[in-house]
């Protein structure tokens, strides 16, 4: 299930302090920890988000429907 807007928040504000505090950080390894807990919570709040899908059908025809963004 996706998290909420919420909870996307939280994650990257806890992404944004880790460290922060901490004048012997190594900043190659925080930006990289920056990166993968942005990407994760972005993951985290897109995959298994419902969403309406429109398209074309080969004949010509509008489509709709619905779906799940997966992996």
């Amino acid at each position: 299930m996706a998290i909420t807007e919420e909870q996307l928040a939280a994650k990257f504000k806890a992404a944004f302090e880790f460290g922060s505090d901490d004048p012997n950080i190594n900043v190659a390894e925080a930006r990289q920890h920056l990166a993968d807990e942005l990407a994760n919570g972005v993951a985290q709040f897109v995959i298994g988000r419902q969403t309406a899908v429109t398209g074309t059908s080969a004949t010509g025809g509008a489509v709709t429907g619905t779906g799940t963004i997966q992996e």
